[in-house]
């Protein structure tokens, strides 16, 4: 009894061993020799070295993308404000091709100042903000907290309330378990996720899946978006909703698994005078699933 005793607990030591060396000691291989057609231009700071697009002319408008998303995901709109206005589309953080210069908190504050950052570097003093999903919440926190600087505010299916987190992000909040889930996911995996984002599957290309997973696949790019998931607190943004002085607009896809549309319509009832627009036939990637729905939403509220 004694040595089977002894055997179970060598076993268990290995166990967990090679569970730990896999959560904080081993790296997977990341997608190399691929350079996307997006990739454009840097503007390096003390903070980052942030990778940015800036497309057309007129009244600057900034996109944020969201989580494990970088600026191809507006690969759509860009082009149409680009009709009438002066189009920056930035990497946050975590984000893309943009890369951190020691080390970085990734919490909303954090992902915030660092949005500042770069409009100081861009030396753009006022402008547009428009942030899907978590580039919506950093965004929100970015204009309750300077409101001399954000003249508009669109968000795209973005948590800030203080309500429920969305439960494709929750295993990667636990300790351990997060790290090797997000170690563990392969180009497949990611595909799975994605697709949760989409109402139309036809939008999940092999190209919108690439675009991403190249570089997402990279280890730091792993570790930060763990990081990112555990640090998303909305009781700072929930509680400054009332004091928010931008002009605001809300669009939600109707079908949005990640976060329920019911959330666009708790933003109109508590930011003053905001409009809210809840998009049939559109998932939580809205302005991917409906780009001609959005892009003429969005068009109307930064030109009027």
């Amino acid at each position: 009894m004694r040595r089977w005793v002894r055997w179970v607990t060598a076993l268990v030591a290995v166990l967990v061993a090679v569970t730990l060396f896999g959560a904080y000691g081993w790296q997977p291989a990341a997608v190399e020799g691929y350079r996307s057609p997006y990739e454009s231009s840097y503007l390096d700071t003390a903070l980052a070295r942030f990778h940015y697009s800036k497309t057309g002319s007129g009244s600057p408008v900034v996109l944020v993308a969201g989580g494990a998303q970088w600026l191809y995901s507006y690969r759509d709109t860009i082009p149409e404000l680009a009709r009438e206005h002066t189009v920056y589309a930035v990497d946050l953080p975590g984000q893309g091709y943009t890369t951190v210069k020691g080390e970085f908190a990734y919490d909303i504050p954090s992902m915030a100042r660092a949005l500042g950052t770069f409009l100081d570097a861009a030396r753009l003093p006022a402008v547009s903000l428009v942030g899907h999903s978590w580039g919506g919440a950093w965004s929100l926190y970015y204009a309750e907290h300077n409101p001399g600087r954000v003249e508009r505010l669109a968000l795209l299916d973005s948590p800030g309330l203080d309500k429920p987190l969305a439960s494709q992000t929750r295993l990667f909040s636990v300790p351990v378990v997060g790290e090797l889930a997000v170690k563990l996911m392969g180009r497949s995996d990611f595909e799975k996720s994605l697709r949760t984002a989409f109402a139309r599957q036809d939008r999940v290309t092999a190209e919108v899946v690439d675009e991403t997973w190249h570089w997402l696949s990279r280890p730091d790019k792993r570790e930060a978006f763990v990081r990112l998931a555990r640090t998303q607190d909305y009781t700072a943004t929930d509680a400054a909703l009332a004091r928010l002085r931008a002009r605001t607009l809300v669009i939600w896809g109707e079908q949005d698994q990640w976060l329920p549309a019911s959330y666009a319509h708790d933003y109109g009832r508590r930011i003053p005078a905001a409009t809210v627009h809840v998009v049939p036939g559109a998932g939580h990637n809205v302005h991917e699933d409906a780009p001609q729905q959005v892009n003429a939403l969005l068009a109307g509220f930064l030109t009027s």
